[in-house]
């Protein structure tokens, strides 16, 4: 069945909706999860991101909503902090991590565009995809 159009909100950073991804992690508030698009909102306090890692299986984008995030790669890459309203694109494969660095709670939006694996079926589901490899 095709994706259907679909309605959805973010509540805001307090909003008990919210996925806890763990201590380091923060948490994720998922607006949309189908066959061909992710999108979240992570909400961060400072100190708090994803470590390096890639998507074998996504292109994605990721814009501030409200604190500050410093986007880095291998090595001594760093792609950029960033303040509200501005963003930064990550093609699949493009290892990157981020962390908030602000004493404001960061929130971010992710919208990825998923992406088969070269060789495979994209998985059907909610999560488990095996896109993600943390270097």
């Amino acid at each position: 069945m095709p994706n259907e159009v679909k309605r959805f909100s973010y509540p805001g950073a307090a909003d008990p909706g919210a996925r806890d991804r763990g201590p380091d992690k923060g948490r994720s508030y998922d607006l949309l999860y189908n066959d061909s698009m992710v999108s979240t909102v992570q909400i961060m306090e400072k100190g708090q991101g994803n470590a390096l890692h890639y998507h074998n299986d996504q292109d994605g984008y990721w814009m501030v909503l409200a604190g500050k995030a410093r986007f880095f790669g291998e090595g001594d890459t760093h792609y950029g902090d960033l303040e509200p309203m501005e963003g930064i694109y990550t093609p699949r494969y493009t290892r990157y991590g981020f962390e908030c660095i602000s004493d404001e709670p960061l929130q971010i939006l992710r919208v990825s565009q998923l992406r088969p694996a070269e060789g495979k079926p994209r998985p059907r589901g909610r999560r488990g995809s095996p896109g993600i490899a943390v270097t």
